[in-house]
């Protein structure tokens, strides 16, 4: 067996060193997805000033839509990149700043390294063997789930999120002099708190501690030393439970920034047959992670998957039991481990999504932890236990190899979208989002109309089983897919087609939500008509938009007098 120290040192080295190789080719990706929203259009991120609103408010306050994800440390950490890459704050003109996402990404990837180097530490302080610390950290750093993390810029919360939770863990577990345990104790509190700050997920903090604190008591068998134990484990459980009680209640009230009542809420057996069905998911992805996107959805899985589902699930609970029962502790905290943190992204509570590649990223390290001690006991011997290495390297190649496949998925927009579209064509926000990027920043027309007619014909067949004819009525969605189609008709200069898709949106949207929609679309009109040479049916248009929107009017003079229309 080799020294410890250096055991230390050359793992932590190859660790880091596997991370940079599996994720380097992440450095010259671009902005995706809620990126805009993270950073790019986020005035409070880009101007320093405004560090402390970040703790007040949805990461994504100047997004479309409304969000209720509270991850002030995120946006701080996004706010420190943004200050170092040397940016100019740009978010009040509503343009992107000029600013490249390399330091970005490093970051990530930073945070990505952070969080198994702690995960060592958690590991080394919990007993695992050398074997089953290296194999673990490294196949956690290598595998391709974890891509929509760390390739993706916005999806830092999970590895912030991680990290600050293995570390806390790893510093209640301090041993020594009671001064020392107690200041441990209250950096792992800390630790917690930075967690929750960092997304929501951190709340099963509690539950892992427990675990971790608790069921090794179970060997104990002389009654006064267990008393004692749970007397001194029980005091961070304590604190933690407080913590996280003082953290809903606030999260329930002053910063709670959306309903979550948009989310259908199945039947409890349907949830409980797609419990099953994304359990299996997990299962075979964490051992043959291809096919990975991230619109993964459960349709036309076929039910068996269920069953299989909860076979596997009946076979890790077992397996927790006996290994407690025989006092193999490592395996029992491993597994209750992989399941405690299963447990809230399984399905049994209603979720935005069925699945997320992403939200393995705690529950694989339990995982992961159970299977490396588990065939460390069975296999005996030096010879057998070099071949189980060897087996796992080969598996952490082949990690790498998807992993660095994966991430160029993520190097910009289209290739996120089309390589979705691939495994999920019938996916509307990843379709429309296609869509957009084709007309924003491709300026491909002709690729941003097909992707955009196509949204429109599959909320045509959303409507389909609704009563009276689909074409009477718009869903809230299809307006600013309409309002688009105008705007690509009038820069292809089929104006006649561009009138079709502004009148839709003018003659069937008349409710106030719909004003500003309304005034797009009848401007959109008067500029077809404009155009055509049609200046008196084009001027009826502005004043029907002037009616409904008064503040228009100095654009709609600019167009009928031929002066640049002034931008505010």
């Amino acid at each position: 067996m080799m020294h410890e120290t250096q055991f230390r040192v050359l793992a932590l080295a190859a660790v880091g060193l596997a991370g940079c190789i599996a994720y380097v080719n992440t450095f010259d990706g671009g902005w995706v997805w809620d990126d805009a929203s993270s950073v790019l259009l986020h005035k409070h991120v880009q101007d320093p000033s405004k560090i402390f609103q970040l703790f007040r408010e949805d990461q994504h306050a100047f997004g479309r839509g409304s969000g209720n994800f509270y991850r002030p440390l995120v946006s701080v950490s996004f706010m420190v990149d943004f200050l170092l890459s040397g940016a100019k704050n740009t978010s009040v003109s509503g343009s992107y700043p000029d600013i490249p996402p390399l330091l970005f990404h490093m970051t990530n990837l930073l945070w990505h390294l952070g969080a198994a180097m702690v995960l060592f530490a958690l590991l080394t302080r919990l007993g695992a063997p050398q074997g089953v610390r290296a194999v673990v950290v490294v196949l956690y750093v290598l595998h391709p789930l974890h891509t929509e993390a760390v390739a993706y810029i916005s999806g830092r919360a999970d590895m912030m999120s991680a990290a600050f939770m293995f570390a806390g863990l790893c510093l209640v577990l301090q041993e020594g002099k009671a001064k020392k345990r107690w200041i441990a104790i209250g950096l792992g509190m800390l630790c917690f708190c930075g967690g929750l700050l960092s997304k929501e997920s951190s709340t099963i903090f509690p539950v892992l501690l427990a675990i971790i604190l608790l069921l090794p008591i179970m060997g104990e068998t002389d009654s006064v030393s267990r008393k004692a134990m749970l007397k001194h484990r029980g005091v961070p459980l304590a604190l933690s439970g407080g913590i996280l009680l003082v953290y809903a209640i606030f999260r329930m009230t002053v910063l709670k920034f959306s309903e979550a009542g948009a989310t259908q809420v199945s039947g409890l057996g349907q949830r409980l047959v797609e419990t099953g069905q994304a359990f299996f998911f997990y299962l075979v992805k964490l051992f043959i992670p291809t096919h990975l996107h991230m619109e993964q959805t459960l349709a036309g899985v076929p039910v068996w998957h269920a069953a299989a589902g909860w076979l596997g699930l009946a076979a890790c609970v077992v397996f927790l039991i006996v290994a407690a029962k025989r006092q193999q502790f490592r395996i029992a905290l491993g597994l209750a481990w992989f399941l405690a943190a299963w447990l809230p992204i399984s399905g049994i509570f209603p979720l935005n999504a069925p699945m997320a590649e992403h939200w393995m990223y705690v529950p694989m390290a339990g995982f992961w932890w159970a299977l490396a001690e588990a065939v460390y006991l069975a296999v005996q011997g030096p010879w057998a236990r070099r071949l189980a290495l060897a087996g796992a390297a080969g598996l952490a190649l082949v990690f790498l190899a998807l992993t660095i496949q994966r991430n160029e998925d993520w190097h910009d927009n289209e290739r996120l979208f089309v390589s979705t579209l691939k495994e999920n064509s019938n996916t509307l926000r990843v379709r429309y989002n296609l869509a957009v990027a084709y007309e924003d920043i491709l300026k491909n027309w002709p690729a941003a109309r097909r992707e955009y007619e196509y949204v429109l014909g599959l909320y045509g067949e959303q409507k389909r089983p609704a009563k009276g004819d689909k074409a009477a009525y718009l869903l809230p969605e299809e307006v600013d897919v309409h309002l688009s189609l105008g705007r690509l008709g009038i820069r292809e200069g089929a104006y006649n087609r561009a009138m079709k898709h502004f009148s839709m949106v003018a003659a069937v949207q008349k409710a106030a939500e719909y004003r500003a929609q309304c005034t797009v679309a009848e401007i959109g009109m008067g500029k077809c008509f404009l155009a055509l040479g049609e200046v008196s049916e084009a001027n009826t248009w502005f004043m029907k938009a002037i009616t409904l929107d008064p503040s228009c009017a100095l654009e709609v003079d600019a167009l009928m007098t031929g002066r640049p229309v002034q931008q505010e």
